[in-house]
């Protein structure tokens, strides 16, 4: 069969191989996480007692009780006891509310922002780069470059704010506002890699066998494709989670972005902190997903050589 890959397996020993490079950013994200939470200007403790007029020797308790009163090494130590015992901290800027606790109630929020844009940009930005890799019809190339470019070039704020005041509604044009920029990285990526294909001899060979142009593109050059593609997917991920802190701040959605925005403008240390640990983590969890998702599609390259 024309551009068959072998049989995927699960690529236990290949992930194994892996893992120390994932546990290293893991650490790595802990370690961002507990920087966050002490390069925030201010004192935790003044803003907890409502500044400068405090008792001294109250704001001295309460250093002590907090333990910022320890060396920074201890300190990053108990947070790291605390975060064994799922302890993120409290929240200032929420009266003392458990961080967890509100982290909780705004990842559903931040994950079905994230699962809608997803679903609506690869579909749109897989239509858009085979149109264009197709190259039957010249003026998609240029549309495409149009587009995307100014897809891309719109920082999320911006475009978040434009849709908003364009079209009553929230959710599902938040939806598109994120959906947009990263429909253009698809798209872009389609576009290169489809018309790389597309050169090959195997292609000239199934339209030698009169199959028809859609389904050359469709069953073969798109499924041969898929490996590079897959590949990028961490940096359309990484479009998505960088915008979402902008589009739900414009469109009052309360998930994990917007709480990081107002954590770091409240000065809520213990609530900026866990926020940057959720997204990196996020970011590492799909690095591994993609991975992994690679190595089942080409196991070649679980060997660590690359397909011819």
């Amino acid at each position: 069969m024309i551009g068959r890959l072998p049989r995927p397996r699960l690529p236990w020993r290949w992930l194994a191989g892996r893992l120390p490079g994932l546990l290293a950013l893991a650490g790595a994200a802990v370690l961002a996480s507990f920087l966050a939470s002490h390069v925030l200007p201010g004192d935790p403790v003044l803003l907890m007692v409502d500044g400068q007029a405090a008792d001294p020797e109250l704001v001295r308790r309460l250093r002590e009780g907090a333990g910022l009163d320890l060396p920074l090494v201890r300190q990053f130590a108990a947070y790291l006891l605390a975060l064994l015992h799922g302890d993120l901290g409290q929240s200032l800027r929420y009266g003392g509310v458990p961080v967890a606790t509100l982290l909780g109630e705004a990842l559903p929020v931040t994950f079905g922002l994230l699962a809608g844009s997803a679903a609506l940009a690869v579909p749109l930005g897989l239509a858009a780069g085979l149109a264009a890799a197709d190259g039957r019809r010249a003026w998609t190339v240029p549309l495409l470059a149009i587009g995307s470019a100014l897809a891309l070039s719109i920082p999320p704020l911006v475009l978040a704010t434009w849709l908003m005041l364009a079209v009553s509604g929230s959710a599902p044009v938040a939806v598109v506002a994120l959906a947009l920029p990263a429909a253009a990285v698809v798209a872009r990526l389609t576009q290169v890699q489809v018309r790389e294909v597309l050169a090959r001899d195997f292609i000239r060979t199934a339209e030698a066998k009169g199959l028809g142009r859609g389904v050359v593109l469709l069953r073969h050059a798109l499924p041969n494709a898929l490996v590079p593609l897959t590949a990028a997917a961490g940096s359309v991920v990484g479009t998505l989670l960088t915008a979402t802190a902008a589009v739900e701040s414009v469109f009052a959605l309360p998930g994990i972005g917007r709480l990081a925005v107002q954590a770091v403008l409240a000065r809520d240390h213990a609530l900026a902190g866990a926020a940057v640990l959720v997204f990196v983590l996020a970011q590492i969890a799909v690095s591994l997903m993609v991975e992994l998702a690679i190595g089942l599609m080409d196991p070649r390259l679980q060997g660590g050589t690359e397909p011819p």
